[in-house]
């Protein structure tokens, strides 16, 4: 891994890095892409899926429900 791509992931949050990996080996393995490519891509798809800060987005908030 490139160090800029390493230190890039070293930020994210699990799931996000979990998405960056798994992308990354699909890439490599399935489309025949080199390694240096296939996390570039990787990157590019996890930065589309979870926005550049490379965190899932916190759940939503519930809300009471009202007692009758």
């Amino acid at each position: 891994m490139s160090p800029a791509v390493a230190h890039w992931a070293e930020q994210l949050d699990a799931n996000a890095r979990e998405f960056f990996e798994e992308r990354a080996a699909i890439y490599e393995f399935d489309g025949g892409m080199s390694r240096r490519d296939a996390e570039a891509a990787a990157k590019a798809a996890t930065e589309a899926q979870f926005g550049t800060a490379g965190t899932s987005p916190p759940p939503p908030e519930k809300t009471p429900k009202s007692r009758k």
